[in-house]
């Protein structure tokens, strides 16, 4: 359900139950009025699920409005399924509102960094443009490694829930295979084929995409791909000194 300025994402799902036009457009009343309340957080998200309990007759709402640094959780439930929707959605106002008097400082500055950073590498439309673009195409590794080091701490997190599925390779985590090496896979990965990156993407959701075929690769040829990218990952570190 798209709301006028798109800055809140808006996720609706229902269980045994449908939703009626009209009901919707009653909800994205009040979901306008969250959005509103959440407009100076960066990349926030709402999940609103609906699911009917025919035995007892009546509907359970439940909402999940994720900030930086804390996800705000409320419930509702009615016989009647708009006032469980409408009543859900002012509790998480309320308390998106509650949260804005004392919210996690640090998590919401690291938030607008990111969100921030995202902007300046997606905004050109060409995808030879920008400073990352110019040390893809000059060959300077070390310039554009450097250039996203906002992105180390969020991309080693995604890489170890991905190792996790994989047991082969969280089998050799630790041993032949690091995950810092993991991790550099992936921005070499990106290094080499970011002048070719669909530019209608954020480039947080393009890098995390880069992942699960680098953990193939490393699995496919573990000595040459592990060696490269502990080489890339010591020169870079070698530099930075």
């Amino acid at each position: 359900m798209p709301l006028p300025d798109d800055h809140l994402r808006v996720e609706i799902t229902s269980k045994a139950c449908d939703i009626p036009a009209d009901e919707r457009a009653r909800l994205q009343t009040s979901l306008a009025a969250l959005a509103e309340s959440v407009k100076d957080f960066p990349d926030p998200a709402v999940r609103i699920a609906a699911v009917y309990h025919p035995r007892s007759e009546v509907f359970h709402v439940e909402g999940k409005l994720k900030l930086p640094g804390r996800t705000l959780f409320t419930g509702e439930e009615d016989p009647y399924l708009d006032a469980a929707l409408q009543r859900c959605v002012r509790k998480l106002t309320r308390k998106a509102e509650a949260y804005k008097e004392h919210p996690d400082r640090n998590a919401v500055a690291v938030a607008e960094r990111q969100d921030a950073l995202d902007r300046d590498v997606i905004a050109p439309e060409a995808p030879d443009a920008g400073p990352l673009a110019e040390a893809a195409e000059a060959g300077d590794y070390r310039t554009f490694r450097i250039a996203l080091a906002g992105y180390e701490e969020w991309l080693r997190k995604r890489v170890g829930r991905l190792v996790q599925r994989h047991p082969e390779a969280q089998a050799r985590l630790g041993g032949e295979l690091l995950l810092g090496d993991v991790v550099e896979e992936v921005y070499l990965n990106a290094f080499e084929g970011f002048t070719r990156r669909p530019t209608t993407v954020r480039l947080s959701e393009w890098l995390e995409g880069l992942i699960e075929p680098s953990i193939r690769a490393l699995l496919r040829h573990p000595d040459e791909e592990g060696e490269t990218a502990s080489m890339a990952r010591t020169v870079r570190e070698t530099h930075a000194e």
